[in-house]
């Protein structure tokens, strides 16, 4: 990240004029870089308090190297073209990406990095949209309160996708007789956590703090794996008698599932990508015809409302 990059000049260039060269490197002020890149002046001094603008600071004052621009402008073009998306891990989201990167360019690259990392780099303009699932465990209901917590009250758009149904993973024919989150703190039943950070891993823990079960009492609760893929194949390889996923993976690898929760899985984008045409062809994928080719061998998932906008509601 170039923004916000010092350089200790000498003292003996604090009063010189800016526009000069430095070895190689063309130095320019704000008002020469709004000329060059078209732009307000006052838009440029915001994206620099943004941290958006890569900047220099000599002899206390805003100065830029064109070198370091253009490169911030050939990235900022790549970046732009295509979609980047940060957040939850989901296997159906993965079909639809690689069902429309099979057809369009340019293509959408997917982040799995679970619901609050996705927020975070969103917040910090890395990813074109990030995919959450976020309970608010105060409402105990899926709800918006996580813009304001983790990017800003305007300025966003949620999209919602599906809704899918989380329980307990358990191996084939539950030999430990597992019923329920009562019994992972059962003497001798091993479980595989998801990872801190991830919507999955927050459910969780609501769920079972509903039910006063302190972690402590769950053998593996400090075990993680970073996907439902991973928690499937950890009961299905019998490293585990149980965990916490979604219904499909269950289903995939033939395992025993207890369902506990439908969740609700959205798409948060900016505004100002929401508009751009790359990203509103891929929105546009979304449409229930479209997809249902692709649902039906997806259990669990309700995609009934597929695309709908939940926020701002006068959009």
């Amino acid at each position: 990240m170039w923004c916000g990059l010092r350089l200790n000049w000498e003292d003996s260039l604090k009063n010189l004029n800016f526009s000069y060269i430095i070895g190689v490197m063309e130095i320019l002020t704000a008002k020469e870089l709004s000329n060059y890149l078209k732009i307000n002046e006052k838009n440029v001094y915001k994206l620099v308090q943004e941290g958006k603008l890569p900047y220099l600071k000599i002899g206390g004052k805003i100065a830029f190297s064109r070198e370091i621009i253009d490169r911030w402008i050939l990235e900022r073009t790549v970046r732009d073209e295509n979609i980047l998306i940060a957040g939850s891990d989901d296997v159906f989201l993965r079909k639809i990406i690689d069902v429309y990167n099979s057809m369009h360019t340019p293509i959408v690259y997917y982040a799995p990095v679970g619901s609050i990392n996705g927020l975070k780099i969103l917040k910090k303009a890395g990813a074109t949209m990030s995919s959450v699932h976020i309970l608010d465990v105060e409402k105990k209901a899926y709800n918006l309160s996580y813009i304001e917590r983790y990017l800003s009250k305007d300025g966003y758009v949620v999209i919602h996708l599906f809704y899918r149904k989380q329980g307990l993973y358990l191996q084939r024919n539950n030999p430990r007789g597992i019923r329920g989150f009562e019994d992972l703190a059962t003497k001798g039943v091993r479980f595989v956590n998801r990872n801190v950070g991830s919507g999955t891993r927050l459910l969780f823990d609501f769920l079972i703090a509903e039910r006063n079960i302190e972690p402590s009492s769950i053998d593996g609760y400090n075990r993680e794996v970073n996907s439902h893929l991973e928690a499937g194949l950890s009961i299905l390889n019998g490293e585990g008698d149980a965990s916490f996923g979604i219904m499909y993976i269950a289903s995939l690898l033939g395992l025993g599932f207890i369902p506990m929760f439908d969740e609700r899985f959205d798409l948060v984008v900016p505004e100002d990508r929401f508009f751009s045409a790359n990203v509103k062809r891929f929105l546009s994928f979304f449409d229930q015809s479209t997809i249902m080719h692709y649902i039906k061998d997806f259990r669990g998932y309700d995609t009934s409302r597929i695309g709908s906008i939940l926020y701002p509601e006068n959009m």
